[in-house]
């Protein structure tokens, strides 16, 4: 392949794969354990790099996928220093790098033959949630659109996954920030240090969130106070967390209708609601290559008081070989509803090392201890 030339549709940057440049205190770092790791992998060959933002500061939780030249062969995410890796198993067939992570834009890097160590730079995308709501509005579901080969495509990559998981809990370690931004700055995830701490469910709670979609839609009214203010708003379930399931249950197919909106890299398919008497979501969901989920967007949809609400949730890949069915579980997301002063609330979550676990009990996750001087860089 050519410089330039498209991969799946997207073009494809050379000229990452360089040696490393040491910019800032944070960088040498990252790059000083990225070398480590080269230098003890090279005799395997195997594959190594290191990921940062423009300025230079590492990132941590960026997804990289590593592909042969029809399927993924593995998938990591970086650590706290943006480092990642991959054996010299996978490395032998891989051809193509594809990084990901919420706020920036998904880089393809072809991997050239000898050259075993990457550094890699993300370049930051606000999400276009003003877009998303303009382009959904005009484009699909007023228009009553609908296909099947959509409806097939969404079902071919629900039966990958473990439906709504009625009979299991679930806990995973999180990191999370809230802000409160206007509405020009609404996507751009500029955020402050993210709080550590740990969430979980049980199979009652999400149970209940079903029944009552199914009574009074995607979301109930609720007297919220803010600054010793009351003030009218809404609660929305949990779609960006432990009730993402949810895309790949029957309940959300028997209510929706799909549209192919584009097939270039994978498929993006619109879904719409076929009733709108009660509360209810629209969106997309994007499927990989390989009919997996890769991301999903809503926007829930209430009568007064209008907020505006959504979100995004991106999924971690499966790989190839899985055998048992794996849970449609976000690796991170971002929400978004609008406050009374004409502002929004937006919340960013990541989530590391989801527990299921059979039972109505909430899985118990050990203690962590605090990451000596490293942090967490988004």
């Amino acid at each position: 392949m050519a410089p330039g030339e498209e991969f799946g549709g997207r073009e494809v940057e050379l000229g990452k794969t360089f040696s490393i440049r040491v910019v800032g205190i944070a960088l040498a770092v990252a790059a000083q354990a990225a070398a480590q790791c080269f230098l003890a992998g090279s005799a395997a060959a195997q594959l190594d790099g290191v990921v940062s933002r423009a300025g230079g500061s590492p990132l941590e939780g960026v997804s990289v996928e590593a592909w042969s030249v029809d399927q993924r062969r593995g998938a990591t995410i970086t650590n706290a220093l943006g480092v990642f890796s991959f054996s010299d198993e996978i490395a032998s067939s891989t051809v193509l790098l594809r990084l990901s992570a919420l706020g920036f834009n998904v880089e393809e890097v072809q991997v050239r033959e000898g050259l075993v160590f990457y550094e890699i730079e993300l370049t930051e995308a606000p999400l276009a949630v003003e877009g998303l709501v303009v382009t959904m509005a005009e484009t699909t579901c007023e228009e009553g659109r609908e296909d099947e080969e959509g409806k097939r495509l969404w079902h071919l990559a629900r039966i990958r996954y473990d439906g709504l998981m009625d009979t299991l809990g679930v806990a995973t370690y999180l990191a999370e920030a809230d802000t409160i931004v206007p509405l020009s700055e609404l996507g751009s995830l500029q955020l402050p240090v993210l709080n550590l701490s740990q969430r979980g469910s049980s199979s009652l709670l999400r149970f209940n969130w079903t029944r009552r979609i199914d009574r009074e839609g995607y979301a109930f009214p609720i007297r919220r106070i803010d600054a010793g203010k009351a003030y009218d708003s809404w609660v929305y379930p949990p779609l960006e967390a432990d009730f993402a399931p949810h895309f790949a249950d029957d309940v959300f197919g028997e209510r929706h209708r799909f549209v192919i909106e584009d097939d270039t890299d994978g498929w993006v398919l619109a879904y719409c609601p076929k009733k709108t008497d009660k509360p209810y979501i629209k969106g997309t969901i994007t499927l990989a290559r390989d009919t997996t989920f890769a991301a999903v967007d809503w926007l829930f949809e209430t009568p007064e008081p209008m907020e505006h609400a959504g979100g995004r949730a991106y999924f971690t890949p499966i790989l190839p070989g899985t055998v048992q069915l794996s849970h449609l579980l976000p690796a991170e997301a971002v929400t978004w509803r609008a406050v009374p002063e004409g502002d929004y609330l937006q919340s960013y979550q990541r989530y590391e090392d989801w527990r299921v676990a059979p039972g109505d009990s909430v899985p118990l996750l050990p203690l962590r201890r605090e990451r000596d001087g490293t942090g967490i860089t988004r």
